[in-house]
């Protein structure tokens, strides 16, 4: 694959690619963009939602009193230790499940060290990765914050502040746009000063597992790391998906990019439906001498979602769309990247 910023690929070479400059993240981008991340705050005549001192965060909700000029929010308490092992893996399996209501915290932890075992049947490492993901709408893309949960945090909107700002300022290592998803933010000109955001720190982290079909994201590392969502994925034809230790090159996050497949020629242009990698591209550079020989290779969209599950591609990772945006708005230049 053509990695659409290089003249350098795994299969042949293509010619350099202009792209739209997201002028918040630096990162390209569409034309068109209804909102830019830089929009700044102004202080509105009626705050939006009402008063509220629950715990429970969300964009729809403002708050009161001392948050008027703009309060960080604190992070979660350290996470519940994860449940023993009692039991086979499939039982272990079925016991941190039935705590996704309980004690959400915990099952995500224990689902994470189970299959960071690899002591897992298929079949028992499919129902895991379902678990993980039924915890991911509750704990990780909801705005609900969770006690005990580190990954989030509170965070009351300041006057002045943008996304992109926040972002930034938090170091949470994420594209603005996450942000706005996790709140449930239909644009970025809902946000108002005073407004409760939940928050998600990074940096997160990758690892594509070809064997089963899935890029994993992983907040933390090491033995302490927790598995945030699981995506299925594609991999290259006759298993030629690199393997080893990467990161997310320099300048090389693209929306709608352009492309040129370096083995036809043959031109796709930004919008274009039929672009083979969609509309989001993740430039890899290797890490280790074994790993900086491989360029051109990427995360990217597809038009054929039928190849997600399926060696199809030249060699890079395949989503689908509507996943490739939430990992492209998580993996940034701060992310380890995986493939194994």
């Amino acid at each position: 694959m053509t990695d659409p910023l290089s003249t350098d690929a795994a299969n042949g070479a293509s010619t350099p690619v202009a792209v739209n400059v997201d002028p918040a993240t630096n990162n390209a981008a569409t034309t068109g963009t209804t909102v830019p991340a830089g929009t700044v705050v102004t202080n509105p005549t009626t705050p939006l939602g009402t008063a509220t001192t629950t715990p429970v965060a969300t964009a729809n909700n403002a708050v009161t009193g001392a948050a008027t000029a703009g309060i960080a929010g604190t992070p979660g308490t350290a996470p519940t230790t994860p449940a023993a092992g009692i039991g086979n893996a499939t039982q272990r399996i079925q016991q941190a499940v039935a705590m996704v209501d309980s004690d959400p915290v915990r099952a995500r932890a224990e689902l994470t060290r189970l299959l960071d075992s690899n002591a897992l049947s298929a079949a028992e490492r499919a129902q895991a990765y379902a678990g993980i993901n039924k915890l991911a709408e509750k704990l990780f893309f909801s705005p609900k914050i969770v006690a005990g949960d580190t990954v989030s945090q509170s965070y009351v909107v300041k006057k002045g502040d943008s996304l992109a700002r926040i972002s930034s300022r938090e170091n949470l290592g994420t594209d603005w746009r996450f942000i706005q998803r996790i709140n449930g933010m239909a644009s970025e000109k809902a946000l108002r000063p005073d407004m409760r955001l939940k928050l998600a720190h990074g940096p997160f982290n990758a690892e594509v597992v070809k064997a089963d079909f899935r890029l994993n994201v992983y907040a933390g590392s090491g033995s302490d790391r927790v598995m945030v969502a699981s995506f299925p994925c594609g991999t290259g034809t006759n298993d030629s998906t690199p393997v080893g230790t990467f990161k997310v090159r320099s300048g090389s996050k693209l929306i709608d990019p352009q492309w040129t497949n370096p083995r036809t020629g043959e031109h796709f242009a930004a919008n274009d439906p039929k672009n083979p990698i969609g509309e989001r591209w993740i430039g890899l550079q290797g890490t280790t001498p074994e790993t900086s020989k491989f360029t051109g290779y990427g995360i990217h969209g597809t038009t054929e979602p039928q190849s997600i599950g399926k060696q199809m591609s030249m060699g890079c990772v395949r989503l689908g769309d509507a996943d490739v945006e939430a990992v492209y708005e998580l993996i940034g230049e701060q992310s380890t990247i995986v493939i194994r």
